[in-house]
């Protein structure tokens, strides 16, 4: 199904229109595409970065919090390596999802019910990709040291960006009903016509 059906009366200033839409979506839809690339493998290579020196992070911890880095296992420093790279993976399906929607996009089929469908995964996977960064932070925290709970701020643990996020992700999924009302409404007109 494309954006606009061409085959109505004013088909050529339709088809014209559709085509100044897609060249107009192209270049967002590349660079929504390559700019979530970068965010993914950026994030990826920060937590590797901070988890695989491990002097140095628990060496940061000290300063900080004066957490003694001798109470803290190779186990549990490791499993709260994995757990960072699990919230990682999380984030990384949102990308997933965005390449998708950005792909239909590219199709031109902007206005459809499927496009709606990917909009909406992409809000729900945003939303996963929040909880999990949640559940991360004082998982991992608390997998190297049960005092760093006590230790750190509150605002570690849940920020006004975290609320941001998911307002955001909130906003991503009100469109995608709308957008999958609209497409629903815009097909059943077309059987009249």
């Amino acid at each position: 199904m494309a954006i606009i059906d061409s085959s109505g009366a004013d088909g050529p200033a339709q088809l014209a229109h559709v085509v100044a839409l897609n060249k107009k979506l192209r270049w967002a839809c590349h660079a929504i595409r390559i700019v979530a690339l970068v965010w993914c493998f950026w994030t990826l290579g920060l937590v590797s970065w901070i988890y695989i020196d491990r002097a140095g992070f628990l060496g940061r911890l000290n300063r900080l919090f004066g957490l003694d880095p001798a109470t803290v296992t190779d186990v549990r420093y490791y499993v709260a390596f994995a757990v960072a790279l699990a919230s990682w993976s999380v984030s990384a399906r949102l990308v997933f999802y965005i390449w998708r929607l950005a792909r239909i996009y590219l199709d031109g089929q902007v206005f459809t019910i499927e496009a709606a469908g990917r909009l909406r995964d992409v809000a729900m996977a945003g939303v996963a990709s929040w909880v999990a960064d949640l559940v991360a932070r004082p998982l991992g925290a608390s997998l190297i040291s049960t005092e760093l709970l006590r230790m750190e701020p509150l605002h570690q643990w849940f920020h006004p960006l975290d609320l941001l996020h998911f307002m955001f992700f909130g906003f991503i999924l009100a469109l995608s009903v709308v957008f999958r009302t609209a497409a629903e409404i815009a097909a059943e007109n077309a059987q009249f016509v």
